[in-house]
């Protein structure tokens, strides 16, 4: 009963972080080309400048030029290719396990 209610733990994990790995890579590679693309723009030069302030307070200017947001894709690719081999683990197991419960019964008989 726990191993089940493990595993099924783990794939709804596996297939959270394969839709977040898809995501996150679109928006670090694919959203990057199509603005190169639609803009005619280098995105090695391209950025981001926040400036952040008031009349009655400091002023701070943030400037960007690259996001690392290509570890949040590394990291949950890895978290889906280990859910996807315990997955394969877990299922081969099982198998492994009915059949020697079927050799047994089979011996027994």
């Amino acid at each position: 009963m726990i191993k089940e209610r493990l595993s099924k733990i783990i794939t709804v994990l596996t297939i959270a972080s394969a839709i977040i790995t898809v995501i996150s890579a679109a928006f670090d590679f694919l959203l990057p080309i199509y603005l190169k693309y639609k803009f005619v723009m280098d995105k090695n030069t391209a950025g981001s400048i926040g400036i952040i302030g008031g009349a009655d307070g400091p002023t701070a200017i943030f400037i960007t030029t690259k996001s690392s947001s290509y570890l949040i894709t590394i990291i949950f690719g890895l978290l889906t290719v280990s859910g996807m081999v315990s997955r394969v683990l877990i299922n081969k197991l099982k198998r492994s396990t009915s059949m020697t419960n079927n050799i047994r019964r089979q011996r027994n008989e």
